[in-house]
């Protein structure tokens, strides 16, 4: 059996046949064979020795009833073996933090709150993190990754944009901001991978929801996917042929930064008159429920009156849509994706959101745009984050098999790579 953080090194055949079984949903034997080109025999043995190994699982067709084979006697079918497979998916929300142990298959294992520091060294932190995972798992059940989810743009391999600082004169963002932390100005995903022992990897949140909704809600089975983000933040997350698709400089989706005044105010991002700061009652969902209640509205009050049908919430959460749809409009018919899905944190309060933006986006684009266009409310109402951190995790472990050479002598910083 294979250890949890240290992917096996395959024979040519071997990885050709995780290669095949990387992008289908379970193949038998005969259609391994189609697939690679393999003779039937060679498959055969082959697929037995990565069984053996726990690399490979393989069900009956009783045991699979979405699968469809022809009449006579059930054929097994061969999938990659995730189930034992655990990732630790750590969230440092805006205004919590918590620890979650998926499966890579996406089953919730445990989840609880935890409380650290991120202003402290990277040193403090990596033992902060070292202890977390501990505490998610079992010493008989050791971790085969962990993802850092951060509410912040976050490039692979260099890490958080820092804030600027405004020249004297200038009205700076209208929502004061702490300073990035400094650990996070760089990636620290290889130190933390040698740190803690196993891969570790840094994700926006969005982009990490995005991916949840994409492998298990919503958006599963879309090409190309566009998730929206409203309660944590304005912000997408792009899924193309169920990948993050990131952009050439990391931040592809950063919607709350789409240019919609030139003279508008300075924007965190440094740029000015983005859609954060052009919005009318402030930069944030909780700024429009303070105009309209006058007090702080909990994001559970939200919900519990769109789903009675406030008419005042719904109105809101319609024209919210309606807004998001202006710098979206250009972008769908750029991208032309076949499925925007909205916040799955907002559940039922999606409903109206979703309205605004069919209304819009139908009248913004083109007929041959807006034609096949489907908008949804997300489905994982709490667990898009951490299920997109077993997405990503997943996918790491498979194309890290697949690889056409073994990670040695790179060891751990090499597998780092391989989470693209």
């Amino acid at each position: 059996m294979e250890t949890r953080s240290t992917p096996a090194v395959l024979h040519p055949r071997e990885r050709h046949i995780v290669a095949a079984l990387r992008d289908v949903d379970g193949a038998n034997r005969r259609e391994l064979a189609e697939l690679t080109g393999l003779p039937r025999t060679t498959v055969t043995a082959t697929v037995a020795s990565l069984i053996a190994r726990g690399l490979l699982t393989e069900i009956t067709e009783t045991e699979d009833s979405a699968v469809t084979r022809r009449a006579g006697r059930p054929s097994p079918t061969v999938r990659i073996e995730l189930a034992t497979k655990t990732v630790v998916a750590v969230e440092f929300g805006r205004h919590r933090q918590s620890v979650t142990l998926m499966g890579f298959d996406g089953r919730v294992l445990n989840s609880t709150d935890i409380q650290l520091d991120l202003t402290q060294s990277f040193e403090a932190i990596a033992a902060g993190l070292a202890a977390i995972a501990e505490t998610a798992s079992s010493a008989a059940d050791r971790p085969s990754a962990m993802v850092v989810s951060v509410a912040m743009p976050f490039r692979r391999g260099a890490g958080a944009p820092q804030i600027p600082t405004y020249s004297s004169g200038e009205k700076p963002f209208a929502r004061p901001r702490a300073q990035r932390p400094y650990w996070l100005l760089t990636d620290p995903s290889a130190a933390l991978t040698e740190a803690l022992g196993i891969p570790v990897v840094i994700e926006n949140d969005i982009n990490l929801a995005a991916l949840g909704e994409a492998g298990h809600g919503a958006a599963h089975g879309a090409h190309t996917a566009v998730y929206l983000s409203v309660v944590p933040g304005f912000g997408a997350g792009i899924i193309i042929g169920g990948r993050l698709f990131r952009g050439a400089g990391g931040i592809a989706g950063e919607l709350a930064h789409v240019s919609l005044r030139e003279d508008g105010d300075l924007c965190v991002c440094g740029n000015r008159g983005c859609y954060t700061t052009a919005r009318r009652d402030g930069p944030s969902l909780a700024d429009d429920f303070a105009t309209a209640f006058g007090r702080t509205v909990p994001l559970d009050e939200v919900i519990a009156l769109a789903a009675d049908g406030d008419m005042t919430v719904r109105r809101w959460l319609t024209d919210l849509g309606r807004s998001m749809a202006e710098p979206l409009a250009g972008f769908v018919t750029m991208l032309n994706p076949d499925l925007l899905v909205v916040d799955s944190a907002l559940g039922p309060a999606a409903e109206p959101v979703v309205d605004g933006l069919r209304d819009t986006i139908e009248r913004r684009t083109s007929p041959m745009t807006y034609h096949g266009l489907e908008i949804l409310p997300g489905r994982l109402t709490t667990t898009a984050i951490p299920t997109g951190a077993a997405v990503l995790a997943a996918q790491g472990y498979v194309d890290r098999l697949a690889r056409p050479e073994p990670i040695a002598p790179f060891g751990r910083r090499r597998a780092i790579r391989e989470w693209r």
